[in-house]
């Protein structure tokens, strides 16, 4: 048998005892507020059955534009560019979004920056374990090349104090 005690006489407040504190004018006006901070995100929203709300999100990362704003700015890859129009026969491609890769690995140019910041990215990432620097090369040479990419990372490596 269960006895129940409105208010305060319960030790523990439960969801019975609770008063609802939102009007739904005010909850309708939430929900627009909201829908208005999802837009400006570039999210793609549709209504569902039931006045429910879908919302899509493309995810990408800003590292890819980088890599293109570096290449484009880099000379050697424009001769590289220039060699794969020609018909030429060389290692590397021109991927559909104009990268210059060679297979599946994005080339990297010389950007000192741009590759501190891909070296911190896979440092810090939460989805990788760092057994040192042979690991993070297995796991950056998937994606990038650059010239003496081995010898960078184990640099980087060292200065990061992990073995």
């Amino acid at each position: 048998m269960i006895d129940y005690h409105p208010g305060k006489a319960n030790m523990v407040a439960d969801a019975l005892s609770r008063k609802g504190k939102m009007v739904v004018d005010d909850s309708r006006n939430k929900e627009h507020e909201s829908l208005i901070e999802l837009k400006k995100m570039g999210l793609r929203l549709s209504m569902g059955p039931e006045g429910s709300i879908l919302a899509q999100v493309k995810i990408r990362s800003m590292l890819r534009d980088k890599v293109l704003e570096a290449q484009l700015a880099d000379k050697g890859v424009g001769k590289i560019k220039e060699q794969i129009n020609r018909g030429i026969e060389i290692p590397f491609q021109i991927l559909s979004e104009g990268l210059v890769a060679m297979g599946k690995q994005i080339y990297l140019p010389k950007n000192k920056l741009l590759k501190e910041e891909i070296l911190n990215e896979a440092y810090e990432s939460r989805f990788t374990t760092h057994l040192g620097s042979t690991k993070m090369y297995r796991d950056l040479k998937e994606y990038y090349w650059w010239l003496n990419i081995k010898r960078e990372i184990a640099e980087y490596v060292s200065r990061c104090g992990i073995c």
